[in-house]
């Protein structure tokens, strides 16, 4: 071998050995290093604290002018009366007495007919409604409503001695008595086969009661403000004595309504109706009122 050919075998051995970038095209690093530094944004908007959303202009309105507009149908006992001189009472009326002394405001209240104020509110004649409104799923797409605050539905009720009834299971051919066309009624129906229930239908609610009064009937189920009611008005027959079975049978939910532009003002509203049912002091309003 001549030594022009020992020198190119030693070149192209030395060519062997160098490390060998592939693929490596013109413009691909910077390329790179812009997707890196996107990716890094992107992580930096994921987990940094986001400010606070800024609160809408019915609760700016509230925390300025320190009043808070609630619109009323001051019609239903025990929930909200007018006495004929302008002094409103009832469950109703010490919870929005709750929301105005936890918010440091005073309650303006605004007279409207029932069937008038989910209008009345979107034209913003008042913030809110309070005024025992039951949740309508209807109005969603209209109005917000907040958190439940008490649950009117049917609810099973027996005599004071009566401490073996535990549910409608434990009813069996046994006598219920119901309003007839009622939620209680609807829902009696639905289990009186599966457990034999003899099933009395009643004109009225206070018919029912009154045929548990009587001994003709071992248990009824009605709303809960009709049995206050009946308990009020019979304090002298044993009554008052009688307790309720287990929770409500049917979700009937009382919410308050508030326009769907006052996100912030909904929030606030949950937050107290929340803690007013931790407190228990929700429960204590209804006894105070009820």
């Amino acid at each position: 071998m001549n030594w022009r050919n020992g020198y190119t075998q030693m070149i192209d051995a030395t060519r062997n050995q160098q490390p060998k970038i592939k693929n490596l095209r013109v413009g691909s690093l910077p390329l790179l290093l812009i997707a890196l530094v996107v990716l890094a944004y992107l992580v930096f908007l994921f987990f940094a604290p986001q400010s606070p959303p800024k609160p809408d202009d019915t609760w700016t309105r509230i925390q300025t002018e320190k009043i808070l507009r609630i619109g009323v149908d001051p019609s239903s006992p025990p929930f909200i009366a007018d006495d004929g001189t302008g002094k409103l009472s009832g469950f109703d009326v010490a919870l929005a007495n709750e929301l105005a002394n936890q918010w440091g405001v005073k309650i303006q209240w605004v007279y409207t007919g029932f069937d008038g104020l989910y209008d009345a509110l979107n034209a913003k004649q008042f913030d809110l409604i309070l005024s025992a409104l039951p949740y309508n799923p209807g109005k969603t797409q209209d109005v917000f409503f907040s958190h439940a605050y008490f649950n009117g539905g049917p609810v099973l009720i027996v005599r004071g001695e009566d401490t073996t009834t535990t549910g409608l299971d434990s009813l069996q051919n046994q006598t219920l008595a119901v309003e007839l066309g009622s939620n209680g009624d609807a829902v009696a129906r639905k289990w009186q086969k599966r457990y034999n229930l003899r099933l009395r239908q009643y004109d009225t609610a206070q018919d029912a009661l009154r045929a548990l009064q009587m001994n003709t009937a071992r248990a009824a189920i009605v709303d809960p403000i009709a049995l206050i009611d009946f308990q009020r008005a019979a304090a002298d027959t044993g009554a008052q004595q009688w307790r309720i079975v287990g929770k409500a049978l049917v979700n009937e939910n009382y919410v308050i309504a508030i326009r769907r532009d006052a996100p912030t003002l909904r929030n606030e509203l949950n937050a107290v109706i929340d803690q007013l049912q931790r407190d228990g002091k929700l429960e204590e309003l209804q006894k105070e009122n009820f």
